[in-house]
């Protein structure tokens, strides 16, 4: 899954970044803390000024297509999708001038990107049902084996 999302993201990136983990050939940036999710990871991305904008995507998002990712991409800040009023988690378009607010939601206790998005300046991108399903991550065999059935068919 990860060399299809490695793929997809040089479909539309210059550069690519994996957190957390390391994967050989690509600039890698491991997190500042240990055991907090993807926004401890996205912490780390915001202080490693290798940019001033980054575009997160799960590493298990096999659904995702370039034009469906294009809105977030043209946003000018920090911008989330969301389906029937509630913000999905990834893919997130994250500006480099949010670290600050990143690393205090941290402090706070809290873990998810959607607790850390609501707590910074962002533009909500509605999408409809349909479009939604692009953006399905990977959560266990079951969903593993039905992409995979839904593949071959």
């Amino acid at each position: 899954m990860l060399e299809a999302m490695l793929e997809f993201a040089s479909l539309i990136s210059k550069q690519i970044v994996i957190l957390g983990g390391d994967v050989k050939g690509y600039k890698c940036v491991q997190d500042l803390r240990k055991q907090h999710g993807p926004v401890g990871g996205i912490e780390a991305l915001l202080h490693s000024d290798i940019d001033t904008d980054y575009l997160v995507v799960g590493c298990d998002m096999p659904y995702l297509v370039t034009k469906d990712i294009q809105p977030l991409v043209d946003c000018e800040g920090s911008a989330v999708f969301s389906f029937a009023n509630m913000v999905l988690g990834l893919p997130i378009h994250i500006r480099a001038n949010d670290r600050n607010a990143c690393s205090t939601y941290l402090d706070m206790g809290g873990k998810s990107i959607r607790g850390f998005i609501s707590k910074i300046p962002h533009t909500n991108i509605p999408l409809n049902e349909e479009q939604s399903n692009t953006f399905l991550s990977m959560n266990s065999r079951d969903d593993i084996n039905k992409l995979s059935f839904e593949k071959w068919s």
